[in-house]
């Protein structure tokens, strides 16, 4: 994967991802399928979280931890987590991005920790998919890159 390849991902990430705060009503943002499921602002606070807290390993910055606590904290905090990573990743350079780092599982380039994100926000927005069709919503139509 190139460089430029990985920016057109991550902006298709942030259309694609930003929709799915929108899909479900508001009533329905604590749904929950089971009692030992996430909520589905729980899944989109986790998403938010996750990529927040796991992108220092790909630009060596942090985020500032927040709260979300409702649809519009976690939009907001999802739209800079997306529009910072994006900005970062534009001012690396490959060799950064083919650098090897220490993460918990190992060790691994930055480009490859990138796609770790990608695939972990693809999983939970699957899992959302599915909540929104059991509260009869349309899930957003899918967007690749």
């Amino acid at each position: 994967m190139t460089k430029v390849e990985l920016l057109k991902k991550w902006k298709g990430n942030k259309r694609y991802t930003l929709k799915f705060v929108d899909a479900m009503p508001v009533e329905h943002f604590d749904f929950k399928p089971t009692a030992e499921m996430k909520s589905y602002q729980s899944q989109l606070s986790h998403i938010t979280s996750w990529l927040r807290t796991h992108s220092r390993f790909v630009t060596t910055e942090e985020f500032e931890k927040i709260k979300m606590t409702s649809r519009d904290l976690i939009r907001i905090a999802l739209e800079d987590f997306f529009d910072t990573f994006i900005e970062r990743l534009e001012k690396m350079n490959e060799s950064q991005l083919t650098e090897i780092v220490d993460v918990w599982y190992g060790k691994t380039t930055r480009y490859q920790i990138a796609n770790i994100m990608d695939n972990h926000l693809s999983h939970h927005r699957g899992q959302m998919i599915v909540y929104l069709h059991l509260k009869n919503s349309k899930p957003p139509s899918y967007l690749g890159w």
